[in-house]
Formats: structure tokens, sequence, C-alpha cells
């Protein structure tokens, strides 16, 4: 048998294949255990979940042919033996054709074990040639970062399979990105009528669900930047760096956004915050984040700033913070673009610190961060993205280079963790599903990076069977696909689609588009962009062909989960937005519509083809989250649904 064939993602450390086959019994008989592995058996339940995959793998007809009859397949004996030499999540699995033997030496090892052979009797059947398996991670902390912070908040039913499927993928870490009223603060609860929070009992079923998977889930909250929510509303309005909005290069005032860090009051919000949130979790970690700090030293801290600098502002900040991360007997984690920026104040921060370093673009490697962070002894993880936000159906090539960049580098540099990161930006239009090879790719970067950085077809795989189950086999490379129509824009923008931009933007002229485009990327260059000047060479006629493939590629999808037909939906609706993009493009530019009364017609099918599309977003969006932020997301199609009425009237009164 082809090693490379192994159904298995991700790919083992070491995976050696021995003469001989034999089929697991859906009974396992336990060898004697020593008082150890009596307990590390009773905390993961090997025999009772290896029992439960073989039940429900035996019925298929591929087994059955496999083994002589189901009643013909003796106990399967199990042996588990605690190996103290192997990593604390390590193990080895092997098999002879009866016989089953498991190493490890902490129960997380013996729950990657159980998972590694559940996958492999899941998708290769209870016949199965004679193996051995030796495996580790390479980072220790594998996470996923989901933003419920900008306008989606997930359903408890929605955040319960994510945890399962993570598990499934050996990830260990989960956090929640909180900036605004995500969490039901009772002390601010009134200050958001419109919000639909996670409750502190939710977050402890949460903490008590991912446990038993071995996940740690974090607690987080934003806390210095990226506090627009609260100091948009009046209580909270003149803790702000720039109560009135921050004046820019360009003819763009950005809204307040940061705290004031030389208030007493911003810290004392900070210490209520953290005091109402963090007893609902068990982790021994908290992440601040206070990342992008817009306007930090030019307002009402400038006189300060000019004095000691922005970085020894930042900092002065951040120990308060620290400290009261600390009084809780937690540890902190927070963002290090400010650090990595003003690194004369790395020596600065504290041993108990760890630093995560974030970069979304494959035009920028991990490399330099890596080695600043590695040089001054700084504990840190590299946290890439799945590239979905901005995007609609994400932007799949600048996502396997970022996260493979970050593997490697990360591996190189001493990183502790890899988190991927999946944002909201742009009103979080993206389906969950969309970020699932993303998921995946960092899972198995992050547990063997060497062994999957290249395994693209594996992964294409694992997405197709575990993850949508999909009988029809492409599922995987249908999603992947879905993320590169961003070749058809051969666009100069950065962290987006075109189409992405375009919507939000609403009805313009070509004129005017251009123009503000060239705004919003000189106002990008003051929080990191590159400033490329704007550049658009939409192929429209092979936009269409691409888009017409894949409503048939999802037409012939056949999944398998208990959520399918709405998998199917999100796919579907997720293509419409795109197309209505490429309908407004040929609006805005004027393609091929000869005169006014074609201009009129196309004009009518867009304000159709978008109150549907509205409709549709506001359902599929109800059936996995929280209804507050719904409005918020869909604020600019509204807008553009209105700027087609408008327009429509004066055309038709012309």
């Amino acid at each position: 048998m082809n090693i490379s064939l192994f159904p298995l993602y991700p790919q083992p450390r070491k995976l050696e294949l021995r003469e001989g086959s034999g089929s697991f019994s859906a009974d396992f008989a336990l060898e004697s255990l020593n008082e150890e592995a009596r307990r590390a058996e009773s905390v993961v339940r090997v025999k009772d979940r290896l029992e439960a995959v073989v039940a429900r793998r035996q019925g298929s007809a591929s087994d059955i042919e496999g083994a002589e009859s189901l009643g013909s397949v003796p106990a399967t004996i199990l042996h588990i033996a605690c190996r103290p030499e192997l990593h604390t999540q390590g193990y080895t699995v092997e098999w002879n054709g009866e016989r089953l033997e498991i190493g490890y030496s902490a129960v997380e090892g013996l729950h990657y074990a159980v998972v590694t052979l559940e996958q492999l009797i899941t998708r290769q059947g209870i016949a199965c040639a004679c193996f051995r398996i030796e495996d580790e991670p390479d980072f220790p902390v594998r996470g996923l970062m989901l933003d419920i912070g900008r306008n989606k908040i997930p359903k408890m039913e929605t955040l319960y399979p994510l945890i399962d499927r993570m598990s499934e993928l050996k990830m260990n870490h989960l956090q929640l990105y909180m900036e605004g009223f995500c969490f039901d603060y009772e002390s601010f609860r009134d200050s958001f009528p419109e919000a639909t929070p996670i409750s502190g009992a939710e977050f402890r079923e949460l903490d008590a669900y991912a446990k038993e998977r071995f996940i740690d889930l974090v607690p987080n909250q934003n806390c210095l930047g990226h506090m627009g929510p609260w100091l948009a509303k009046p209580e909270f309005a003149d803790l702000a760096e720039h109560p009135g909005g921050q004046e820019t290069p360009v003819s763009i005032k950005l809204p307040p956004l940061t705290l004031n860090p030389l208030d007493s009051r911003s810290i004392d919000l900070v210490r209520t915050m953290f005091g109402e949130l963090l007893p609902h979790f068990t982790s021994e970690y908290v992440n601040v984040n206070m990342d992008e700090p817009f306007g930090l030293g030019k307002g009402q801290s400038k006189e300060r700033a000019q004095g000691v600098g922005v970085g020894k502002v930042y900092m002065d900040y951040a120990e308060q913070v620290f400290e009261i991360i600390r009084s809780h007997g937690k540890r902190t984690l927070m963002w290090g673009d400010i650090l990595t920026k003003h690194d004369e104040i790395i020596p600065l921060l504290p041993k108990d610190v760890t630093v995560l370093d974030w970069n979304y673009e494959s035009h920028t490697s991990f490399e330099a961060n890596g080695k600043l962070l590695q040089r001054h002894g700084v504990p840190y993880y590299v946290c890439p993205g799945t590239s979905t936000w901005s995007s609609i159906t994400g932007r799949t090539d600048n996502m396997l280079t970022n996260i493979a960049d970050a593997a490697r580098s990360g591996k190189a540099y001493g990183a502790a963790g890899m988190i991927v990161t999946d944002w909201g930006d742009s009103g979080h239009w993206q389906p969950l599903v969309m970020s699932y090879p993303a998921y995946a790719y960092a899972a198995g970067t992050g547990w063997q990076t060497e062994a999957n950085l290249e395994q693209h077809e594996q992964l294409e795989r694992y997405v197709t069977d575990c993850m949508l189950q999909d009988d029809s086999g492409h599922a995987g490379k249908l999603i992947l696909e879905l993320g590169r129509y961003i070749n058809l824009e051969n666009s100069t923008l950065e962290n987006m689609t075109y189409t992405n931009h375009l919507l939000n933007r609403g009805l313009s002229t070509k004129e005017k588009l251009l123009s503000e485009t060239d705004m919003i990327i000189k106002l990008l260059v003051e929080i990191g962009g590159r400033g490329i000047p704007f550049q658009l060479d939409y192929r429209s006629d092979d936009m269409l062909a691409w888009l017409k493939e894949q409503k048939d590629a999802i037409g012939e999808l056949r999944l398998k989960l208990g959520d399918a037909e709405i998998v199917s939906q999100e796919l579907a609706h997720a293509i419409s937005l795109i197309e209505h993009g490429s309908g407004l493009h040929r609006f805005i530019f004027g393609l091929e519509l000869p005169d006014g009364e074609a201009e009129l017609a196309w004009l009518r099918n867009l304000h159709s083809e978008l109150a549907s599309i509205i409709a549709e977003f506001d359902r599929l969006w109800l059936i996995r989250n929280r209804k507050g932020g719904l409005e918020a997301s869909t604020r600019n199609l509204h807008k553009l649904l209105k700027q087609y009425e408008d327009r429509l009237a004066e055309l038709e009164n012309a």
C-alpha cells in the first residue's frame, strides 16, 4: 500500500506500513492495565470510543466484503501502555491485524491516538493493513481564533460542532475574539439593548465541552484599540483617545476607536470587564489583544507621547492590564504589532506574557518578527489567517501561502504555537464553511509542519471526507476553488477582494469609485498597507463562465452532514453575492449596456436580485447565528438597495 494514500490528516510524524492486515472488531478486549493506564483510559474512554466508531462503520458494504461476516471478527485485543519518554501530546499506535497497542505519556496523547484511529476507521473501514505510527506535534499550541466581535455571534449549536471539528484535527486552543458587547456584561447590559451576547452560563458550558476534548477555551477581550462599539455609546464617549473622531491624511475622519490610556477610567472599565468575564473560564490564559490602537499618542495622550514616546505610553498602560490579569491568577496573551514596531519596549515585556505575532498577507513573511522575538527570548505564537474575511468566499492562494510561511518560520524561530485567525471585517459575510480548508491546513502544518506543508491533495480529501462528508468526492476542491475568483478580478487591493469592496462601497460612477478607492488605499497606509495605486483588470466574461461552473459543481455535491442542505444553500448564496458584484461592476463601467433602455433594464434586474439576496442572507444568518449584529452586517447591502431605488426613480422620471 502506498503510504501517501493512507487516509490520515494531519499526516503523522512517522508512519510505517507492515505486512499483513486484519479487521477491527466492535468488541475490544482490554488487556490488564496498571493503575496509571486505567485512570487514563477512563478519562479518554478509549475502549468505548473505538467500539463506537467500529459499530458505526461496520454496516457499510465495503466492510462486509472485507470480512467473511460481521460475526466472524474476533474481539480486538487492546493494550494501552504509559510510556513516560514520549511527548506529552505524543503517542504510538501499532496494529498487527489482531492486537492494537497504544503508547502515551499523558492523557492528551492518548486522546490524539484515539482521534487518529477514529479517522482511520471512519475513512478506510474496519479492514486495515498492519502499521505502526509514532507521532507528536511540532507546535504545542494549535488553535483557532474566531471573530465574534464584528456582527456575527454564533449560536451554541454552531459552536459545539466547531469544537468537535477542532478536536478531530488535533487542535487544542480556541478563542472567541470580542471587541463589542459579545459577552453579557451585567454592569453594561443597559448600554447595549440591541445586542444578543453570549452569557456567562453559556461560556461555562462551552468551556466544559471544549475541555472534555482537550481544547483550551481562552477568554478574549480587546481593551485598548478596537473599542469603537463602546466609544460610540454616550456613556463611554469621553474615554476616547480622540473623543470627536480622528482626522486622517485624506478626507476621511475615523470614529473614536481607541481608549485614552492616561484616563484612569479606561483601566477601571477594563478591570470591571475582566472581573465579570474571567470567572467563567478555567483556562490559565487570557488574550487582552491591544492591537492596532489607531491614533495612540496623537490625541489625549499626545503630550505624554512626545515626552516618553508612543511605545512607552503603550507599555505603561499594558502593565496595568497585566496586573489585572495576574490578579485573577492568569497569564496574558497579547498581539505583537506595537511591540515589533516599537522594539525598544520589548525588553520591558514581563516574562509571563506571550506575544501573538500576526500577519495575513502572503507578500510578508513571519521570519523577521520571529527572529526578533526569539533574539529577545520572548515566548510567542505565529498567527496567520483564513483570508476569508472581506472576500465572501476567501482568497485561497493567499491563505495557503500565509499559513505555510507561518508554520515554517514559527518552527524555525521557536514559536510555541500557531493560531489561525478567522476575522469578520466588512460585515462578516463569509459562511463558516469557507474557512474549513484554512482550519484544516493550519491544524495539519501546526501538528507536523514538513509532513503536511505540501499535502494539498490530502487537505482537499480531508475536507471532502470528514468535514463535509461528500460522496461526490469534490467538495474540498470546490471550497478551495471558490476562493480563487480573485484571480479573475486582477485587482491590486490588499486584504480583500474587489467584489467585496465594490458591494460595500455601493452604487457609484466609475470615476467616483476609482477616486474613493485610491483614497482608501492611502488611508490603509496609516495602518500598514503598502499603498499600491489601484489597478483593475476585471475579466467579466471569464467571471461569468467561472460562476456557472461553480453553480454546477455545487449542484453535484452529495453531502451527508445533518445540515447538508443548509451548507449547499450557503455556498449558493455566496456565489450569488459574487455574481451580483459582477453585475454591479458591469453597470458602473457600462459594459455591454449600449443605451439608456439597456441600463434601466439592467438596474431593475440588479434591484430585484439584491432584494432576494438580502432576504436569503437574513434567513441563513439566523439559522447559525444570533440576531444581534445582523442589521449592521447587511447595512451596506441595504444602502446599495436604496441607491438602486433612487437611481431607478431618476431614470424612470427622466
